[in-house]
């Protein structure tokens, strides 16, 4: 992980479907600094769930799909990776359920005012215009229902770390795109949905983080990530 443009030789550029495909092996063994940070904050913002309707939009290895199940909520998780989606299969039981639909939030017709909470971690910096998706999210969200979606920071795709990297088990490293969502971007965006923000985090690498990862320290103070949580008007 690099602040700025990171020009080694020998790795691979793929698409999002084709990265996390390969990095599905992977990703939920090896910690990720991002997936720590974001978390809470994540979790703080969606609050009580039980007898609710969740949608997780970009459920990749079903992170959220089997927390909010486990609190108590009906939840759907949808993701172009099958790969991913297999290891999101393996977290349910009979005592933890959640349906997995393969495809992207763009494709799928979910019913109108139909969920509580709308979901997506880390997902929307690997989608370069929101306009639609954002519109087809609020339609599917019932009035006074949540979004609450959490980002890369855009700290850095700007400063020109625009890519998710990953190994795979034989030390290949593989890049995928990522693009720089500001705040005032999905300010307008929510705006524009019927959306109205309500909080924002932006979690830094603090010294938690940095005795979990002391490789981090030159990035001290620096926002990994950034949550946001809007209602339905």
């Amino acid at each position: 992980m690099r602040l700025g443009p990171d020009k080694r030789e020998g790795y691979r550029k793929v698409g999002i479907a084709e990265g996390y495909d390969r990095w599905a092996l992977t990703y939920d063994v090896k910690p990720n600094p991002l997936i720590i940070v974001e978390e809470d904050s994540t979790l703080n913002f969606i609050g009580n769930v039980r007898n609710q309707e969740v949608l997780d939009i970009g459920c990749g290895t079903g992170r959220y799909c089997e927390l909010l199940a486990k609190r108590g909520a009906r939840v759907v998780g949808i993701d172009p990776s099958r790969k991913m989606l297999e290891c999101a299969k393996r977290k349910t039981t009979d005592d933890c359920r959640f349906d997995l639909v393969c495809g992207r939030i763009q494709d799928l017709k979910f019913p109108s005012n139909h969920f509580n909470v709308v979901v997506s971690a880390l997902t929307f910096g690997h989608i370069p215009e929101l306009g639609q998706v954002m519109m087809d999210i609020s339609r599917a969200i019932k009035k006074g229902g949540r979004l609450i979606v959490s980002d890369i920071h855009p700290y850095w795709p700007v400063s020109g770390h625009d890519y998710a990297e990953f190994f795979d088990e034989n030390g290949q490293e593989y890049r995928t795109p990522e693009y720089p969502h500001l705040l005032g971007e999905y300010w307008a965006l929510f705006e524009e949905c019927r959306l109205r923000l309500e909080d924002v985090r932006e979690p830094q690498v603090d010294d938690r983080i940095l005795r979990m990862f002391p490789n981090l320290q030159e990035y001290k103070g620096v926002p990994l990530a950034m949550i946001l949580k809007a209602r339905k008007t």
